[in-house]
């Protein structure tokens, strides 16, 4: 059985302090957080995904990052230890979910049920 959600009020304390107390981005040191990670460990497949709402889009350089850095990677790992990566991807909601608006996943736009058989996993 899924968990419920419990993170109704998310706490920034953490963040908070990560602002405060780690480098500044000015002297190239950048942070982000990853919203989600999609694993069936029976099956042994994994996928990366960054969410956003309302047509936001993704910071030029984390997308940088995911391209070269962490997508490669990943690749690399996981072929050399029977992992089916299926990639890190990007979903973009009209409004703040596929039940509200339009989804696109890597700027194309797909149907809810699309997005549910990716997720899935299958």
């Amino acid at each position: 059985m899924t968990r419920p959600e419990y993170s109704g009020n998310r706490c920034l304390d953490f963040s908070g302090w990560i602002r405060k107390e780690l480098p500044d981005s000015s002297t190239g040191f950048m942070v982000t957080n990853q919203d989600w990670v999609l694993w069936n460990y029976k099956t042994r497949r994994l996928m990366l995904l960054e969410e956003k709402t309302r047509f936001a889009d993704v910071a030029p350089w984390f997308k940088r990052l995911i391209r070269e850095v962490i997508h490669p990677a990943l690749i690399n790992y996981c072929g050399d230890h029977g992992i089916d990566y299926r990639g890190y991807h990007i979903v973009k909601f009209e409004n703040t979910a596929p039940d509200n608006g339009k989804i696109f996943l890597d700027d194309i736009e797909i149907t809810k049920e699309e997005l549910k058989k990716i997720l899935s996993l299958l």
